[in-house]
């Protein structure tokens, strides 16, 4: 049976709460006539002067909510009504027609702005979740403290900025807001993570925190630069912290390929080392055409020698589990030199050079 809800300007919506779908009524907005019969029905909001339909989550429909979280994270306890917050965050996204990621971006926006909190106070006119000032042009007092109406202000923005899904959520967040911290949105998106995947219904994370490795998939490369392995996916990211590593984080991406996996340069590059690295095991080291280094690590064995040109997709090595390892695995990495401790993110290096993760 299906349940409907009308929202007008300075209301906010009822929205489900979690993989049970409990109804929840925030603020001045009331449910119609038809009550909730079913609270795991299609679910019509109407904003304005637009309807659109959050379709039910059914079995078999799972989603995924991806993640790929940058540096050290923050994950407090949020309490019922900023989890209500979220909510509301989360389902205008849906509403939207938007796949999950973009809710983890909005609900970590706000986590940065107002901790989830729908407040009249801010930074000069900033005002709401995602305190938006109406000087700016995001709308009147009343319309930017309005949860449906601010979460929808955001998400017009975030459409407008080309290829939104695959980069960092603190570079996506920072192009929307234009915040004086444009960096601080990252630390976030772990616990906005958790928040989206309870209100979205029939989901599940794809992250390295907690019990989920993240599945990033990886597709076939083409063009002058390639990914290392092809049709793998990265488990472990860059910046993952734990005492496993001597840094205290991940200095490198891992894909989890079988040993015997065909290795693959990057790019054009000579080869500046390929031998025994200690934890690394097996490695090879090329100095790239751009003067970067790449590193290939914990390989059963390798295929070129110091000294050697290779070229994007010139096979470098079989993958194993040599070094300090758990199981079979490329580790990977992106440097500015050829030793420890220069590393940068291999995924913003390999995004930049066109490729897709």
């Amino acid at each position: 049976m299906s349940t409907g809800m009308r929202v007008g300007a300075g209301s906010l919506a009822a929205l489900f709460a979690g993989m049970l779908c409990i109804p929840l009524v925030l603020g001045a907005g009331k449910p119609n006539q038809g009550g909730w019969d079913d609270a795991c029905g299609s679910t019509v909001i109407e904003i304005a002067a637009d309807t659109q339909t959050i379709p039910p989550a059914t079995p078999g429909g799972q989603v995924t909510v991806p993640l790929n979280p940058q540096g050290r994270q923050t994950t407090p306890s949020w309490n019922s009504s900023q989890q209500r917050w979220a909510g509301i965050i989360t389902h205008v996204a849906r509403s939207r027609g938007l796949p999950p990621r973009a809710a983890v971006i909005g609900v970590a926006t706000a986590m940065q702005e107002s901790t989830l909190e729908n407040i009249d106070f801010g930074d000069r006119d900033s005002l709401g979740l995602f305190q938006q000032r109406p000087s700016q042009g995001w709308g009147t007092p009343a319309q930017v403290t309005d949860a449906v109406y601010a979460s929808n202000s955001f998400y017009k923005g975030l459409e407008k900025i080309e290829n939104w899904q695959t980069k960092p959520l603190a570079k996506v967040a920072q192009a929307v807001q234009r915040s004086g911290f444009p960096d601080a949105y990252a630390k976030w998106e772990q616990s906005s993570g958790e928040l989206v995947v309870k209100s979205w219904g029939n989901a599940v994370l794809t992250t390295t925190s907690g019990c989920d490795p993240a599945r990033t998939a990886v597709g076939k490369s083409t063009g002058a630069w390639a990914l290392p392995v092809e049709n793998s996916r990265i488990t472990t990211p860059y910046k993952a912290g734990g005492g496993f590593w001597s840094s205290g984080s991940h200095t490198g991406i891992d894909f989890p390929v079988p040993t015997g996996t065909r290795i693959q340069a990057v790019g054009t590059g000579t080869v500046v080392k390929a031998g025994w690295g200690g934890a690394y095991g097996n490695e090879v080291v090329i100095k790239m055409s751009d003067g970067t280094y790449t590193q290939y690590a914990h390989l059963s064995s390798m295929t070129v020698t110091q000294g050697q040109a290779v070229t994007a997709r010139r096979q470098i090595g079989v993958s194993g589990a040599t070094g300090n390892v758990t199981g079979p695995h490329l580790h990977f990495e992106t440097r500015t030199g050829p030793a420890y401790g220069s590393d940068i993110s291999p995924v913003d290096y390999l995004r930049s050079r066109g490729l897709s993760l």
